[in-house]
């Protein structure tokens, strides 16, 4: 299979969308309702144009003859912060301000505070009839390259606690557990309250 892998673009946005309801379910469901998760799906979409490219920094996409295979980013800690007021505004449009209000305080759960010297993982997603055969790999090799040349010394990412394979997938590249994250907010919110943050040293001086 003759993979291409690339940055995203924002027109690649309505496809990412479709990946990432799948591969994220359970995220989805929590932070917009079980029944809303369309919705929620057109308030990121919308949210993501707003803020214009900046929204994708740092996303890799994995496709095969134009179609969406799997998405991985890489945050680093130039790459600043999302631009929360763009995002607060379009949730509003398409949610209305509870719901907006809602969603934000959910998701916000999920933040992590990027080091320095930390290339961080996230949105690690495979289609579910393309997953078992290294695709997940490859995008991670390719965002520890990209972490690599920005001379950050580890990659770190949170993996849910229940996701065995997740994490037998990261181990084989070598991350480990390095501590644990607790919450009942979580739980409440996400069906999940403990976290594992996994890290990999990059031998980077």
């Amino acid at each position: 299979m003759d993979i291409a892998i690339r940055a995203a673009t924002l027109d690649d946005i309505d496809a990412i969308l479709v990946l990432h309801k799948e591969a994220f379910a359970d995220k989805f469901g929590g932070a917009f309702g079980a029944k809303s998760v369309e919705r929620g799906a057109e308030a990121m979409a919308a949210a993501w144009r707003r803020q214009g490219a900046r929204a994708l920094r740092g996303m890799f996409l994995a496709e095969v003859k134009g179609r969406i295979l799997a998405t991985t980013t890489l945050r680093t800690w130039e790459m600043g912060n999302d631009d929360t007021s763009a995002a607060e505004v379009a949730f509003k449009q398409v949610l209305g301000v509870w719901g907006a209000a809602r969603s934000i305080f959910a998701l916000s759960l999920l933040d992590h505070r990027i080091e320095r010297y930390e290339g961080f993982i996230t949105d690690v997603a495979v289609a579910s009839t393309f997953r078992r055969r290294g695709i997940a790999n490859r995008l991670l090799a390719h965002a520890e390259t990209e972490a690599r040349a920005r001379n950050k010394r580890y990659l770190g990412l949170y993996v849910s606690s229940m996701n065995q394979g997740a994490r037998a997938l990261y181990r084989r590249l070598d991350f480990y557990d390095a501590r644990m994250h607790r919450s009942w907010l979580t739980r409440l919110i996400f069906g999940e309250r403990t976290w594992v943050y996994m890290r990999k040293e990059l031998g980077v001086s």
